[in-house]
């Protein structure tokens, strides 16, 4: 069986990362290699998985927390062919979850990137709505495997030759769409990306629509939406698109009070820093007709016949994690 390799980013994860980690240890794959990335935790949670875990486990200890910098030095120190990214809060809830990534990966060789559905402790075959920004919609799509432009980087399963292309998310986005800018590079490089509705998780921490809320990720989400303009898009296509996701953020700002937010976003969104221009290469026409093609809804029935179980319905209940309330 090929060697996979997960990697769970941690931050301050009292409460949800032993549970996370529990149901990691209860897949049926057996050859897994389990790495934390801690970025730089003040709870006590990285002792905590050193004392319930011990080395079944391999922590790596960051000094500075950077979710963009913590998930890529956690790629460059695993050694399996394929990588599961997961987010502290995410619980998996089939154990077989694995076997399944790997049969549509096989049949599938020039998938780099599978999605998962990603829904609540209660209903975890209902996605989120929050984790749900595929080209169709959710109630079209939640049960069909489609091909896609974007993946919730909080559960993503990659093969190791897509990560090495791309090298991983880029750092200086920090933390906000950094998905959204790795799942250009991957098209860019002839890779696809692969929604499974049968690859099933549950999130612990059900955060909801960031920008409905005063939050520093409405400045950083629209900050990296203009960044990613500078480094990914062709000039008009690259105007179009920050125009119309600027105004719609000035909007939303308005509504739900978080201008200040937003003009803060737009001074350092348009005058990106060096280290984004520099980084400038915008996605070439064939891959722009590529991703016109999945967004017009590009099912994949093939996918459907690899796994006869892929809708096959879970438990009526999930075990709640010790110490959620």
């Amino acid at each position: 069986m090929p060697k996979i390799s997960i990697v769970i980013l941690n931050y301050n994860g009292t409460g949800v990362i032993l549970p996370c980690l529990r149901s990691i240890l209860a897949l049926a794959w057996t050859e897994v290699e389990i790495l934390v990335v801690d970025n730089a935790s003040t709870d006590e949670s990285d002792n905590q998985i050193a004392e319930e875990f011990g080395d079944r486990v391999r922590i790596i200890r960051r000094a500075i927390n950077s979710p963009t910098a913590g998930r890529n030095e956690g790629f460059q120190e695993a050694r399996g062919e394929y990588v599961l990214s997961l987010d502290n809060d995410i619980l998996l809830v089939d154990p077989m979850v694995l076997h399944k990534a790997v049969a549509i990966l096989d049949r599938f060789p020039k998938v780099g990137a599978l999605s998962f559905k990603i829904g609540g402790l209660d209903t975890p075959n209902e996605p989120l709505i929050e984790h749900w920004w595929h080209p169709v919609d959710l109630q079209v799509g939640k049960d069909r495997f489609f091909f896609t432009d974007w993946f919730a980087e909080g559960a993503v399963f990659f093969r190791r030759s897509a990560l090495s292309a791309t090298q991983g998310y880029d750092e200086d986005l920090f933390h906000g769409y950094e998905s959204v800018d790795l799942a250009l590079r991957i098209l860019e490089h002839s890779f696809e990306i692969l929604y499974c509705p049968n690859l099933r998780c549950a999130e612990l921490r059900i955060r909801g629509l960031h920008h409905v809320f005063r939050r520093r990720m409405n400045y950083l989400f629209l900050r990296n939406k203009l960044w990613t303009a500078w480094k990914d898009y062709p000039l008009g296509r690259g105007l179009y698109f920050a125009l119309t996701r600027s105004g719609t953020a000035a909007i939303r700002a308005l509504r739900y009070g978080w201008l200040d937010l937003w003009f803060q976003a737009m001074v350092e969104g348009i005058a990106a820093p060096n280290a984004i221009r520099k980084k400038r290469r915008p996605v070439t026409s064939q891959t722009w007709k590529r991703i016109r093609r999945i967004r017009k809804g590009q099912f994949c029935p093939e996918a459907t016949c690899i796994s006869s179980a892929h809708l096959t319905v879970l438990p009526t209940t999930v075990p709640a994690p010790a110490g959620k309330h």
